[in-house]
């Protein structure tokens, strides 16, 4: 669980900046994969809230 939670939180802040957005969402997929492995279900859905948010945050504004 703690390498879930390690490579969460490098996920998200690797999102922060748009030269490592890539790499954020191939750190997450890692985590999701894992969480998955092991059945980690809360962490799995933070995973996929954070993911949500940078979609959200990539999204064209509309005017």
């Amino acid at each position: 669980m703690q390498r879930v939670r390690l490579d969460t939180a490098h996920g998200h802040i690797l999102l922060s900046d748009t030269a490592t957005r890539d790499d954020g969402l191939l750190v997450l997929d890692q985590a999701t994969r894992t969480a998955a492995q092991y059945g980690l279900v809360h962490q799995l859905r933070s995973i996929e809230g954070i993911k949500a948010m940078n979609e959200g945050s990539t999204a064209p504004r509309r005017r």
